[in-house]
């Protein structure tokens, strides 16, 4: 193993010399350092993984015009997002893991660090991690991609240097149902709101969500079909959603899906949200709600894209768009499907840190007097 601080591009430069097929694992590139590698390199032997989010390109962070060189001089160029590995692999022979990006910068001027490995067990384990970055990441660029992108960023407006909401294009590991729907119910109200360290075990007690989330009599949820994904999110304090569980919708039933006089005896709030939402399979993260993902950390992430009404203001030109707006006074939201591909992952996460509300707490709870499968 050798160590490289900076400037390593003369060793990047000797190992590609002795290199066949050369594998780049980088989340930002550059033309400027392709069309020097291409000078050194056939690029039909070139497969490169980065991002696909056009905010990279729009800031300058990343070059759309370098991956369309890439492209042109036949190197196979992939997206994944949250991408933010930087490997070079030379054959089967070496690799270098760095901080550097495909860039000048990255290769040439800045401050970085890297090793260079040639254990052959260790450049396996880290071909086969690229091989899953690839599998990830699917079918590979085209032009005809490159220009869709070039005349979105040309129609882009930027007010006082803000680079507005912009979407990403790479893919997920997570391949969620897109012929489900994906919701975020609310629970709690903006003057009840939960501290973080508020258990979810006492939600669940409270909400009883077990088996429905409660509405409104004048919002009943019609939108909703059988087999869609809710997760369910507390409104906290501070001013938050902590989405702290996940179950599956049954379709509402005009009739049936509303709480009958026992189950508001049980929790008298059902007097004023009498409508169910009834829901089965439901998992809950066994924590407070500090444990829990939260819905700020999804519109950071994702901005206009985390809720359908909010892409679609997007598509129809509309540019200042405040996706916390659009929460005001709603008792759910649709997510987009990329909102979902981001929130699942770290759901998961959430269960397989603090683990799962188990089944003898569920079943210590009250039931529903309705049984959904016998209702006519």
């Amino acid at each position: 193993m050798q160590l490289y601080l900076r400037n390593w591009y003369d060793k990047f430069l000797e190992e590609i010399s002795k290199t066949k097929r050369l594998r780049i694992v980088a989340p930002f590139v550059k033309e400027q350092i392709l069309q020097k590698i291409h000078e050194n390199f056939d690029f039909a032997n070139l497969e490169i993984i980065t991002r696909f989010n056009l905010r990279d390109f729009a800031s300058n962070v990343s070059d759309l015009n370098g991956l369309k060189f890439s492209v042109v001089n036949k190197a196979a160029v992939f997206g994944v997002r949250q991408l933010h590995s930087k490997i070079y692999i030379f054959d089967d022979r070496s690799a270098i893991i760095s901080s550097a990006n495909l860039t000048y910068g990255g290769l040439v001027s800045n401050y970085e660090c890297g090793v260079l490995l040639t254990d052959k067990k260790t450049i396996h384990d880290i071909r086969e991690h690229f091989e899953d970055l690839k599998s990830i990441a699917g079918n590979q660029l085209t032009i005809e991609q490159y220009e869709d992108w070039e005349n979105q960023l040309s129609k882009m407006e930027i007010c006082n240097t803000s680079i507005p909401a912009l979407p990403d294009y790479g893919s997920s590991q997570i391949n969620i149902n897109r012929e489900k729907n994906y919701f975020v119910k609310f629970f709690g109200t903006a003057s009840n709101r939960a501290p973080m360290s508020y258990q979810v075990r006492e939600e669940i007690d409270r909400a009883l969500c077990h088996y429905a989330c409660g509405f409104s009599i004048n919002k009943k949820p019609r939108q909703i079909r059988d087999g869609d994904i809710i997760y369910m999110a507390r409104m906290t304090n501070p001013r938050d959603y902590a989405i702290f569980g996940k179950a599956e919708a049954v379709r509402f039933i005009d009739g049936r899906d509303r709480a009958t006089e026992l189950e508001v005896e049980q929790r008298p709030w059902k007097s004023q949200w009498p409508i169910y939402l009834r829901v089965k399979n439901p998992t809950f993260i066994d924590g407070t709600m500090a444990d829990c993902v939260l819905l700020s950390d999804v519109i950071k992430a994702l901005d206009y894209e985390s809720f359908k009404s909010t892409k679609e203001k997007y598509k129809n030109g509309e540019r200042t768009i405040n996706p916390s707006k659009s929460l005001r006074q709603q008792a759910y939201v649709m997510l987009t499907h990329s909102a979902a591909e981001w929130l699942e992952p770290r759901f998961q996460e959430g269960l397989n840190r603090m683990g799962k509300v188990d089944n003898e707490f569920i079943d210590s709870l009250p039931k529903s007097e309705i049984d959904i499968e016998k209702w006519q």
